[in-house]
């Protein structure tokens, strides 16, 4: 579920607890008062990341809109920072907008903190990234950790220093290092107690490790192995060699050091591993381990043993997955292990291997996605998503092999399960791009770059249909020429083809289709002619299709992502034959169906076709909300009910019923607060969980400058005036200084919001209303 908004994404859990940090977690509060951007810095080790989750959670109540966090030390690419940032805070893709421009529209108007975690390896991207998100918005307010500043105007830089030297006599009441030391050592030792016997040597440790945080917790958990003052001594014995230094570099060799320390005290076949797993991104699995680190030097040995030793030495962290446990290496010790595989040549060796192993999983997710196991593979997709950019990033760099075609068409799962059609389209071009020759790897990654981008409406993807016929011919090969018919009737009902011609299409497919055995163009096809004709006054025969392509399903009953759709289509017939509470009630199962795959676009579907039921059974307040909520969730994935005419020409009737029975105003109220609905609102009232909404309920209220404009941001209503007077997209535009591609969305907005289909609306509706006062 972390692809909604709604599941609120400050909600981490830590692994151990917090000590300490109340004057920094001060400084954090006071900061956010008067800066924008606050930039936690400090060595690595320092704590950043704690204390800015920890302040995080503590500031939820001062952002009403909300708190989210994304952290960004598993990416590599700064390509994929707006798509990054955009899934941390919870907003789905959407093909009409650069998850850049989806960003801006959200944080526009909204009071609201961000937390960009582990920024210095993409500093120069997140300056330009911050720059803009702090500038295109009023309340948002950025803190990021950092071993660097970013460099913008008006960042506000908070150095955070080692946990403060324990004087002589203290306790871990009256030093917060000290108790984080006794922290963990209980964790580590349980027995161990901090007393009279002891105390000077914790006192030593922790000055000796200068108060670094990750020091003292690497130093902590040698008491599994050793005595107290044994650590003590090969402590001092390390860092002898550090005398002398300036205070900040002293204070980074310190965490070098214990870092190292750590590195002697394992094993060589320990060290070894430790290498080898700084290949990794993000995290990784047991089965990751055997499969990319052994072997070589490590032959004949159980890694995953070795690897249980290097997390009870806390050098592998150890958390949840999805369905088995999850490793990863903070940052600083991946890089300290990533250096040893630089020294000795061995690189590219296990990039290779990290990048073939996770090749497999992608061809063997692609050939079992669709199938009984699609939730539990779109899981494990989605939490490898770090591994399979630098995986696809190496096997790009490296083309010859088509190991990047393998993968992206392998991970066609992914990409659609879990709504990132839009970034698997980037990639999918990037891997065209690197293995141009035309192959059948080729044709299929085509195939999908034809058929999200017809799925989107996206204008680019006409070429995209043209290109699968000529791969197809090309190479003569007939289950490309397969999909290629299957594209070529899809985009006709997406560009605009009649009934008789497009279900002629769709038949010389299906026979292409099943003659090769090809299940899911096959399947999803049923879905896509049963919309068509419901759209085009065929419920009956759309009804049939359903259950044609339903059919083609019976062998693989658990397969969720076509199912959902076949009976989102069946709701849609059910509402055209007029049986309203069968349609319903079918709805709400589908609901949370599509809500625990994480797919935006049946959502929005969903209650889309609950408003139109809802408006015939003349619940009008609770139609015209449900209408603004469908609205709000098709921006986020790209064109209202996938542009197709007929299905647009139903919602238009819809639309126009209820503006009439309500008036114009009272609609564009009870449809601007449907769009503004929190989606658990929406999804509890859309499923019949909470109150329908009532003439008491939504009182006709005005927004500041006196127009029933409430449903749109400050741009909007700056942008819909110059609507009103006659200006082209292209002239407002040069009038707010915007790109056209940004006037053309906000007027899209703008009339998807006010439930408008015309430009006349919105002139016709300012020139009616008197203006109070300027906004």
């Amino acid at each position: 579920m972390t692809q909604w908004g709604w599941v609120r994404p400050v909600a981490r859990h830590e692994s151990t607890a917090f000590v300490g940090r109340a004057a920094e977690l001060e400084a954090v509060a006071r900061a956010v008062t008067r800066a924008r951007v606050i930039t936690l810095t400090g060595p690595g080790g320092v704590g950043k990341t704690r204390i800015a989750l920890r302040a995080a959670q503590q500031l939820d109540g001062e952002f009403p809109d909300g708190v989210s966090i994304a952290e960004l030390s598993g990416l590599r690419d700064p390509e994929f920072l707006p798509n990054t940032v955009a899934s941390a805070v919870g907003l789905p893709e959407n093909a009409a907008q650069h998850p850049m421009d989806q960003l801006l529209e959200y944080f526009a108007d909204r009071r609201a903190l961000l937390v960009l975690d582990t920024c210095e390896h993409l500093v120069e991207a997140l300056a330009v990234f911050a720059d803009i998100l702090v500038s295109h918005s009023a309340g948002l307010v950025l803190m990021l950790t950092s071993r660097q500043p970013v460099a913008l105007p008006g960042e506000c830089v908070l150095q955070i220093p080692p946990m403060p030297r324990p004087g002589a006599g203290a306790d871990e009441t009256t030093s917060d290092t000290v108790a984080l030391f006794v922290a963990r050592a209980q964790a580590a030792r349980p027995s161990f107690v901090l007393c009279a016997d002891n105390r000077a040597e914790v006192i030593a440790v922790c000055r000796r490790l200068d108060g670094i945080p990750l020091a003292i917790e690497l130093a902590a958990v040698r008491l599994r192995t050793m005595p107290l003052d044994q650590i003590l001594r090969r402590l001092d014995d390390r860092f002898q060699a550090l005398a002398g230094a300036r205070l900040a570099q002293a204070r980074h060799k310190t965490l070098r050091a214990t870092i190292e320390w750590s590195h002697d005290l394992c094993t060589e076949d320990e060290r070894e591993l430790w290498a080898r797993l700084s290949v990794f991104a993000g995290g990784f699995t047991l089965a990751a381990v055997e499969e990319v680190c052994a072997g070589a030097e490590l032959a004949g040995l159980d890694v995953v043993d070795l690897l249980m030793s290097l997390v009870d030495k806390s050098v592998v962290q150890c958390g949840d997955g999805v369905a088995e446990a999850r490793y990863h290496l903070l940052d600083s010790i991946r890089e300290y292990g990533a250096e040893r595989l630089e020294e000795d040549g061995r690189v590219e060796l296990y990039a290779r291997r990290h990048q073939e192993f996770f090749a497999r999983m992608a061809v063997r997710a692609g050939q079992e996605w669709f199938g009984d196991h699609q939730v539990e593979w779109g899981d494990r997709l989605a939490a490898d998503i770090d591994n399979f950019r630098v995986a696809m990033d190496f096997a790009a760099a490296h083309p010859g092999d088509e190991a990047v075609l393998r993968m992206v068409n392998g991970l066609w799962g992914l990409w659609q399960g879990k709504s990132r059609l839009t970034e698997g389209r980037r990639w999918i071009d990037k891997a065209l791009d690197a293995e141009s020759a035309p192959t059948i790897e080729h044709g299929k990654a085509v195939w999908l770059s034809a058929y999200y981008g017809t799925l989107q409406s996206a204008p680019d993807s006409r070429e995209m249909v043209r290109r699968c016929r000529t791969v197809a011919e090309h190479l003569d090969d007939d289950f490309l020429r397969a999909r290629a018919a299957a594209a070529e009737a899809f985009a006709m009902i997406i560009w605009g083809g009649d009934v008789a011609s497009t279900m002629d299409a769709y038949r010389a497919a299906r026979e292409q289709l099943r003659a090769r055995h090809d299940l899911f163009p096959l399947a999803v096809g049923y879905s896509q002619t049963s919309a068509f004709l419901a759209g085009h006054g065929e419920p009956a025969r759309a009804l049939r299709e359903v259950e044609e392509g339903l059919r083609e399903l019976a062998h693989i009953p658990q397969e969720r992502w076509v199912r959902n759709y076949l009976l989102i289509m069946q709701v849609l017939c059910l509402w055209a034959t007029g049986e309203l509470d069968r349609a319903r009630e079918l709805s709400e199962t589908l609901l949370l169906s599509a809500l625990e795959q994480g797919e935006t676009m049946g959502v929005a579907a969903v209650v889309e076709y609950l408003s139109w039921i809802a408006a015939d059974k003349d619940e009008d307040e609770l139609a015209a909300t449900l209408l603004g909520g469908a609205g709000a969730l098709w921006r986020q994935v790209g064109t209202r009910l996938w542009g197709e005419e007929g299905l647009i020409g139903l919602h238009t009737a819809i639309e126009n019923r209820l503006m009439l029975k309500l008036g114009g105003e009272r609609f564009t109220q009870t449809y601007g607060r449907g769009a503004a609905l929190p989606l658990d609102q929406l999804i509890n009232l859309a499923g019949g969980h909470a109150p329908h909404p009532s003439s008491a309920a939504v009182p006709a209220a005005r927004t500041e400058d006196g127009s029933p404009l409430g449903p749109l941001t400050p741009r909007e209503r700056e942008v819909a005036r110059l609507v009103a007077e006659g200006l082209t997209n292209r002239q407002i535009a040069e009038c707010l200084v915007i790109s056209k591609r940004t006037a053309d969305a906000h007027v899209e907005h703008i009339l998807s919001k006010l439930g408008f289909n015309s430009r006349v609306q919105v002139a016709a509706m300012l020139s009616s209303v008197k203006e109070d006062q300027p906004s």
